[in-house]
């Protein structure tokens, strides 16, 4: 009996881990229970749905501490960190690296992304340059590189009110989000409220 209750657990574990959605409403302690046992019984074909439901609560349990300690500690380096925008900017994108004046670049797999003041991308020769961007600059702590969650907090917060960042540039203490112009303001204004509270 024992045993099976270890591979119930196990099993139920990796279910809620598969599935962010899940985990996100378990972490949150927004889930009935009895009904999530029982679409895991009907999922995994298992037949003990009360053991089922005692997995999901031991390992909620575990998820929220674990989220709440993470979560505490990427808030509390976002908290000093400084955050700063640069408007006005410019995307290029080459398959090599070109010798032009950037705001941020970084390499991808099919080349480089060079983020440059619209005044200098309109002087270049490229053809193929999306404007009306801005930078979004996160100057942290060192510490920033060893916390799990602090950049998906910021992402999910701004995701939560419409606003898309198209590319996230990171390098130590400095993290670059590019999104569009008009989202600027308001992505500043939604950072410093939740980091305020």
């Amino acid at each position: 009996m024992e045993q099976n209750t270890v591979s119930v657990s196990k099993q139920v574990k990796a279910y809620i881990e598969r599935k962010p959605y899940i985990l996100e409403a378990v972490e949150q302690n927004i889930i009935n229970y009895s009904a999530l046992a029982r679409e895991i019984s009907k999922d995994l074909n298992l037949k003990n749905t009360a053991a089922i439901k005692a997995a999901l609560i031991r390992n909620s349990e575990k998820y929220r501490k674990t989220k709440k300690k993470s979560q505490e500690k990427a808030i509390e380096i976002l908290r000093e960190a400084s955050f700063s925008i640069k408007n006005k900017i410019a995307a290029l994108h080459h398959s090599t690296f070109v010798d032009v004046k950037t705001v941020a670049y970084s390499k991808t797999p099919s080349g480089y992304m060079f983020f440059l003041d619209e005044n200098i991308a309109r002087k270049t020769s490229f053809k193929k340059i999306d404007y009306g961007l801005a930078i979004l600059h996160i100057k942290s702590s060192k510490e920033i590189e060893h916390t799990p969650g602090a950049i998906a907090f910021i992402l999910s917060a701004l995701a939560s009110e419409g606003i898309n960042v198209s590319h996230v540039m990171g390098c130590r203490e400095d993290t670059f989000l590019v999104l569009k112009e008009q989202d600027a303001p308001l992505a500043f204004r939604i950072l410093s409220q939740r980091l305020r509270l």
